[in-house]
């Protein structure tokens, strides 16, 4: 019973994220600890609360790291993969000198963006936000391609 309580509770916090852009109830996030792994959706909102915490210490690297595996894994709900991609574009758009994502990593952002096409997971209100993303994530494979080495 407590293990449903909190996979609803995980759920309402990523709604409430989707439609404010920001975490409610932290305290319920920090103190998740070995209960997340009781479930993906936990386990999920465990992992996505690390990540916002590795972009507020600058660790750019382990956040795009996290990230991409967020989305490759999906473990989140496929509701939230938009946001997800959403949360790439501090990354791509380069708060660094050189791009923080590989060209290895903006190819399973682009392959997740058009499965989500395909899948018709987009609403019609996306299209600006998927504009958006897709452009980032050209302008970060080609940035990407001149900085790695050959």
């Amino acid at each position: 019973k407590q293990w449903y309580q909190r996979r609803v509770r995980a759920e309402e916090i990523l709604d409430s994220y989707i439609e404010t852009g920001g975490f409610e109830n932290l305290e319920f996030l920090d103190q998740l600890g070995s209960n997340k792994l009781l479930s993906n959706r936990l386990l999920f909102l465990g992992k996505y609360r690390e990540f916002h915490n590795l972009m507020k210490k600058d660790s750019y690297r382990e956040a795009s790291d996290l990230l991409v595996s967020l989305v490759q894994s999906n473990m989140g709900p496929p509701r939230f993969q938009i946001t997800l991609l959403l949360d790439s574009l501090p990354l791509i758009n380069g708060r660094a000198e050189r791009p923080v994502m590989t060209s290895g990593q903006t190819h399973a952002l682009i392959k997740a963006l058009e499965d989500m096409q395909i899948k018709r997971l987009l609403k019609e209100s996306d299209s600006q936000k998927v504009e958006t993303i897709r452009l980032a994530l050209v302008a970060n494979l080609a940035a990407s391609f001149l900085d790695e080495p050959w």
